[in-house]
């Protein structure tokens, strides 16, 4: 068990996709290079995140972790940049 503190989330990578639940076509220039990311935990002071959501967030700032046996990572809050609908 991981209990995020501060403005920290915990992410695992998810399968790319074209197109959001509602309907938005994400365009090759969006996600080249970029992968979603599913929200396992998040620290007391996010707001506008919770767990189970789908996130891009910049991967190079992400902290790599090994979370019962599952691979994940820890980003700063600062560091998400949408949340897929």
């Amino acid at each position: 068990m991981i209990r995020m503190i501060g403005s920290n989330v915990l992410v695992t990578e998810t399968e790319k996709e074209d197109t959001t639940s509602g309907g938005i076509i994400l365009t090759e220039a969006i996600t080249k290079g970029s992968k979603p990311a599913l929200v396992l935990a998040v620290g007391p002071h996010v707001t506008d995140i919770k767990k189970g959501d789908r996130i891009f967030i910049k991967w190079p700032e992400a902290l790599p972790v090994d979370v019962e046996g599952r691979g994940g990572a820890i980003i700063d809050m600062e560091h998400i940049k949408a949340v897929l609908d």
